[in-house]
C-alpha cells in the first residue's frame, strides 16, 4: 500500500490519496492491454538495451505476446501474465520457443509483415538499420533466443523451475510488474523494474571476458554530444526511467568501448573509479537547456580515433560476431574480439 505525501503550503508533510496494489482484472485490464504497453514501451522490460519488436500475439494463433529481436539477431520471445504465473506458463513459454527454434528467416520475414505497427519494408533492411551493419546474414536472425515471463506474481514451482533452467545456462527470466490504483479503482501507476541483465548476460561462450564494456553514446535527441564526452572524459546518459542505473556495474581500471550509432566504435578509455554521479553539460535540448536526469560516469579517453577510421559492427560481423551496439553500457564478454578491437583502436588512433 502506498500512500501520497502532499505539502499543506507551509511545507509540512501530510498523508493524501491512497494507493493499492491491484490484480489486472481486478481493474478490468486485459492482458492484450498490458502487451500492448509493453511491446510500444519496451524500454520498460530491457532498460539496459534496446530491441526491435517485430510481432505480437494473433487471436486464434499459437505465438507468445510479444517476439523482438535484440542487436546480435537473438529472437526475444516475451510470454505476459496479467495476473498470476505458475509452472503452466514455463511450459507455454518453452512450448513457443521450440517452435521457433531454426525459425527460418521466411516465415520470420513473412510473420513481422503481419504486425500492424511494423513501418513495411523487408525485415532484414530494418534490422541492418537498426544494427549499423548492411551485410548482417538474414539466415541469422533468430538463430539463438532469450525468454521471458512477465507477470506480477507466480508460485514457487515456477521460480524454482526458472532458477533450475538459468542454473543450466537456459536464457530464461521472470520479470514481476504491479499495477497501483487510487482508492477509486482507477489505475494510476505501473511498477516494473525490467532485467538488469544486458544482453551478453545471457549468453554462453567459452571466449572469457577480459574486462572490456561497450556504451552506446544514444544521441537520438542530442546529435554530436559524444564529442562532449570525449571532451570531458566521461560516459554519460539522460532521460531513462532507470535513473543512474544503467551505468553501474564496473570497477576502476576497466575498459569501455564508445560507440556511435552510424559510425562504430570511436573510442576506447579506462573506468576511473566505477562511481556514477549526477551531471549536466551534455545533453542539452534546441533552446541550450539541460535535459533532466542526466547521469556520468568517469572515463579517461585512451584512443580516439576519427569517424572515418571508426571500428564498424560490419567488422565485427567478419570477424564471426555482431556487436551488442543497442546495449545501453554492458560487459562486452568476448575477450579475444574485445582485445582485437582495442589493438585495432590504437593503431588507427597512432
Amino acid at each position: 500500500m502506498l500512500y501520497e505525501i502532499k505539502q499543506d503550503g507551509k511545507n509540512r508533510p501530510m498523508v493524501g490519496a491512497r494507493y493499492v496494489e491491484r490484480y489486472a482484472s481486478e481493474l478490468g485490464i486485459a492482458e492484450k492491454t498490458i502487451e500492448d504497453w509493453l511491446a510500444t514501451r519496451p524500454d520498460l522490460l530491457f532498460p539496459r538495451e534496446r530491441i526491435l519488436v517485430v510481432a505480437q500475439s494473433i487471436a486464434g494463433q499459437g505465438m507468445a505476446d510479444i517476439l523482438a529481436l535484440d542487436a546480435q539477431g537473438n529472437l526475444v520471445i516475451v510470454e505476459i501474465k496479467r495476473d498470476w504465473s505458475d509452472r503452466a506458463a514455463v511450459a507455454q513459454l518453452l512450448s513457443y520457443a521450440a517452435d521457433l527454434r531454426k525459425v527460418s528467416y521466411e516465415r520470420l520475414n513473412a510473420q513481422t509483415k503481419q504486425y500492424p505497427k511494423w513501418p513495411g519494408g523487408e525485415l532484414i533492411a530494418e534490422f541492418r538499420k537498426f544494427i549499423d551493419d548492411d551485410t548482417f546474414p538474414p539466415e541469422k536472425l533468430g538463430a539463438r533466443q532469450r525468454v521471458f515471463i512477465v507477470a506480477p506474481s507466480s508460485d514457487a514451482d515456477l521460480r524454482k523451475i526458472v532458477d533450475w533452467l538459468q542454473d543450466y545456462k537456459v536464457p530464461i527470466q521472470f520479470i514481476p510488474f504491479s499495477l497501483i490504483a487510487d482508492e477509486g479503482g482507477s489505475l494510476r501507476f505501473l511498477n516494473i523494474e525490467g532485467t538488469e541483465a544486458d544482453v551478453e548476460a545471457f549468453l554462453t561462450s567459452e571466449d572469457e571476458w577480459a574486462g572490456h564494456w561497450i556504451f552506446n553514446t544514444n544521441e537520438t535527441y542530442a546529435p554530436g554530444a559524444y564529442k562532449a564526452m570525449f571532451e570531458r572524459s566521461v560516459i554519460a546518459i539522460y532521460g531513462y526511467d532507470n535513473g543512474p542505473r544503467n551505468l553501474e556495474g564496473s570497477s576502476k581500471g576497466d575498459k569501455v568501448f564508445a560507440y556511435v550509432n552510424r559510425q562504430g566504435i570511436r573510442a576506447m578509455g579506462i573506468i576511473k573509479d566505477g562511481t556514477v554521479r549526477e551531471g549536466k553539460g551534455i545533453f542539452l535540448n534546441e533552446k541550450g537547456q539541460q535535459e533532466p536526469g542526466e547521469y556520468h560516469l568517469s572515463a579517461k579517453w585512451v584512443f580516439l580515433v576519427n569517424e572515418q577510421k571508426a571500428f564498424t559492427n560490419q567488422e565485427s560481423t567478419a570477424r564471426g560476431y555482431s556487436l551488442p551496439v543497442r546495449t545501453v553500457f554492458g560487459r562486452l564478454k568476448r575477450g579475444r574480439l574485445a582485445s582485437e578491437i582495442e589493438h585495432e583502436l590504437q593503431r588507427r588512433a597512432s
